[in-house]
């Protein structure tokens, strides 16, 4: 799957090749062919392979709270270690757009990541981290629509410039993240 998303993150859906892939890690043409019967079909393999990948691992880890999953998860956004997966979603939203077959897969995936999400936004509500007031779908919304929105901006801008510092941008995403937790002079009344 990994390889399956840096080639078609690297050449996108058209450009890549099954045989490239199949190369990549060590297989045959005919072994991936007899796990997935078509390139779409692997597509939306590795598109699903890697939508929610990130947000499990840190929804995993009990040791962080909610904010500060969520915080991580901000301040990944502006690396570029993982220009393949970022291109791969760009990918994905671009096909679903043109090819109705597709959009229901990709927007399951997204709703797959989503629910990641949703779990660990829900979790910090019952922990008084994060405003029972507040929707957990919008909360959602807000963080996919950014990432989605971080990356089509990265994709677009010029490589040099146009893209904030790597301090500057952890002080937008502290602030917005304080601005899902409880509001001031709120009391928790989950801890007693």
């Amino acid at each position: 799957m990994d390889a399956a998303a840096s080639v078609f993150g690297e050449n996108g859906f058209e450009g890549a090749r099954v045989a490239h892939i199949a190369r990549r890690c060590g297989l045959t043409t005919g072994a991936v062919y007899s796990r997935w019967l078509t390139k779409q079909e692997l597509f939306l393999a590795a598109i699903e392979h890697r939508a929610s990948r990130g947000a499990e691992r840190l929804s995993s880890r009990s040791d962080m709270s909610t904010l500060e999953k969520i915080a991580i998860m901000g301040s990944k956004l502006m690396e570029s270690s993982d220009d393949e997966a970022s291109n791969l979603l760009l990918e994905a939203c671009v096909i679903a757009r043109r090819d109705d077959s597709m959009s229901a897969d990709v927007a399951r995936s997204l709703e797959e990541e989503g629910a990641v999400i949703a779990g660990m936004v829900e979790e910090g509500k019952a922990a008084g981290e994060v405003d029972p007031a507040l929707s957990t779908e919008a909360i959602v919304f807000a963080c996919q629509s950014l990432s989605l929105g971080v990356r089509l901006a990265a994709a677009a801008a010029p490589r040099r410039g146009g893209q904030p510092s790597a301090d500057d941008w952890n002080e937008l995403m502290a602030r917005f993240i304080n601005s899902i937790g409880p509001r001031a002079g709120e009391a928790d009344t989950t801890n007693g």
